[in-house]
C-alpha cells in the first residue's frame, strides 16, 4: 500500500505545482556538503529573496529609513544591517512584505499559532515544497519513508468541513487521525487500541499529548508491542522528561521538528540528537536584546529568514522563539549546522474539576475557528486558568458577528462540559515575550 500513497502523494503535488520531490533529491545530497558550500548557497538563494523583499512596500520604506541599500548586501555577514520584521506587523497587514511583481501560485494559510492572535501567511509553492521536502528528509534518517503508516496525535480541526476535507488527505497520505483534546484515561485506552489495530511504523504529534498517552501506556503495560519505529514530535518544546517516557513506552526513536506556521520546517532532529538546520530553507540568527549576533553556544532570540519565499519574503523575522546555535560538527556526518531550542510553544493540559484533562491544544483549534472566520467578531482569544476555575478573554472586533462572544461560550461548555464565562475586554495584558500564549496560568 505504501507505494500506493506514494503514487498518489507525487500526483497531488504535480496538480498544485509543489516540486517536492525534485526539491527533495537535491537537499539528499546537500545535507552531506562541508559548511562553506551551504553558506554559498544560502547567499545564492538569499539574494534572489533580498531582490523580492526590495519591491515590498514594508522593507522599502523600512530599509531606507535605516539608511541601507539592499545592493549593499554583499554576503550573509552583511544581512544583521537590515531592520528585523515584526510580527505585529504581519498582524496588522499581511501584505506589507508581498512582493507586487510576483504573478505565480500562492498558499495562503491563517493560523493562530499558539497565540490566540489570527496571522495569514502567503508563501510561494516552491517554499512549501522546500519546507515538506525538508520534513521527509528529516523522517528519512530514520527509514520513514513517504506513504508509510502514521498515526497523527493532533491536527484535529473542530468544524466537520475541517474534519471531512482531513480524512480525505488521510487516506491519500496513508495516515490515521486521533483526537488529541480529551486526555482522559477512557480516551487513552481508546487511542491505544486504535494504534494497535492500525500498526503504524511511526506516530506523530505534539509532545504534551503523546507524553501522556505514553505514561498512560507504561501503567498499562501497553506500548512495545505496537510495532513503532519512530515517535516525531511537532509544534511545541520537547522536553528531556517527555522525551525519556516516550522512549520508554514505546521502545523506539524520538526525534523533534521544529518549524512555525510562517515558515515552515526550520530544523530536524537526527539519530544522534542533532537538531540541524534546514540550511536551504532557511537562515537562522540568534541575537541579543540589541540585535547582535551571539556566538555559538549562547543564548538569544531566534531570527529566521525564509530563503525561497520569493512571493512573502520574510526577512530576518522574529519568530518570537528563544535557542543556541551548537558549534561544530554532529557525529553523523551531515554538515548541516546545529541548534538547539531553549523557549518555544507550549500547549498544556488543563485538568477539570471532575479529573478529566483536556489538551490545551483544544483551545488552539477553537480559537483558530473564530478568528479567521470572514466575518470574524473577536480580534484575540485567551483562556485564563486560576487553580481550578476556568475564564475566557476576548477582544471583540466592532466590524465584526457580535453574536461570536456568545457562541464562543457555548463552543466552550460543549468542549469542557462544564460553563465558562466569557468576558469581553478592550484588550489583553500580554506578559513576555511575543510569543503568546492561549493558555495561561494565574496566581
Amino acid at each position: 500500500m505504501s507505494l500506493l500513497h506514494r503514487a498518489a502523494y507525487r500526483l497531488i503535488q504535480a496538480a498544485r505545482r509543489e516540486p517536492v520531490h525534485a526539491v527533495l533529491r537535491g537537499m539528499e545530497a546537500s545535507q552531506w556538503w562541508p559548511e562553506e558550500r551551504l553558506r554559498e548557497d544560502q547567499w545564492t538563494r538569499l539574494q534572489r529573496v533580498l531582490l523580492a523583499a526590495s519591491r515590498a512596500p514594508d522593507y522599502g520604506g523600512a530599509w531606507r529609513g535605516a539608511g541601507v541599500d539592499v545592493r549593499s548586501i554583499r554576503g550573509l555577514e552583511d544581512l544583521p544591517r537590515l531592520p528585523l520584521l515584526e510580527k505585529a506587523a504581519l498582524r496588522r497587514d499581511p501584505d506589507c512584505v508581498r512582493n507586487p511583481d510576483w504573478t505565480g501560485p500562492l498558499n495562503v494559510h491563517v493560523t493562530t499559532g499558539s497565540s490566540g492572535v489570527p496571522l495569514r501567511v502567503l508563501r510561494s509553492r516552491a517554499a512549501g515544497a522546500h519546507g515538506r521536502a525538508a520534513q521527509l528528509r528529516g523522517r528519512s534518517w530514520f527509514g520513514i519513508r513517504q506513504g508509510d503508516r502514521e498515526v497523527l496525535y493532533g491536527g484535529l480541526a473542530l468544524e466537520r468541513l475541517g474534519r471531512t476535507r482531513a480524512r480525505v488527505i488521510d487516506r491519500l497520505m496513508n495516515r490515521a487521525r486521533l483526537d488529541p483534546f480529551d486526555l482522559s484515561d477512557p480516551h487513552l485506552d481508546a487511542a491505544l487500541d486504535r494504534i494497535r489495530a492500525l500498526r503504524p511504523i511511526f506516530l506523530y504529534g505534539y509532545p504534551s499529548a503523546l507524553s501522556l498517552l505514553a505514561a498512560h501506556a507504561l501503567r498499562r503495560g501497553a506500548g512495545r508491542n505496537l510495532g513503532i519505529r519512530l515517535v516525531q514530535t511537532s509544534s511545541e518544546r520537547l522536553y528531556d522528561h517527555r522525551r525519556a517516557v516516550l522512549r520508554e513506552a514505546f521502545g523506539c526513536a524520538v526525534a523533534d521538528e521544529y518549524g512555525a506556521a510562517e515558515t515552515s520546517i526550520l530544523a530536524m532532529e537526527c539519530p544522534q540528537g542533532g537538531l540541524h538546520q534546514a540550511t536551504e530553507n532557511v537562515l537562522i540568527e540568534v541575537i541579543d536584546a540589541g540585535g547582535k549576533a551571539m556566538a555559538p553556544g549562547e543564548e538569544g532570540e531566534i531570527v529566521a529568514t525564509d530563503l525561497n519565499n520569493e512571493a512573502a519574503p520574510l526577512v530576518r523575522y522574529r519568530i518570537g522563539d528563544r535557542g543556541r546555535l551548537v558549534p561544530g560538527r554532529c557525529a553523523c556526518g551531515r554538515g548541516l549546522p546545529r541548534m538547539e531550542i531553549l523557549e518555544g510553544s507550549a500547549f498544556g493540559t488543563v485538568e477539570l474539576p471532575d479529573g478529566r484533562r483536556r489538551s490545551g491544544v483544544v483551545f488552539y483549534f477553537l480559537s483558530e475557528s473564530f478568528l479567521t472566520r470572514p466575518d470574524a467578531g473577536l480580534r484575540e482569544i485567551v483562556l485564563v486558568r486560576r487553580g481550578a476555575r476556568l475564564e475566557c478573554l476576548a477582544v471583540p472586533r466592532p466590524e465584526g458577528n457580535p453574536a461570536h462572544a456568545a457562541e464562543l461560550g457555548r463552543r466552550l461548555e460543549e468542549l469542557l462540559g462544564a460553563p465558562v464565562p466569557v468576558r469581553l475586554v478592550e484588550s489583553i495584558d500580554r506578559k513576555g515575550s511575543d510569543k503568546y500564549r492561549i493558555l495561561v496560568e494565574e496566581s
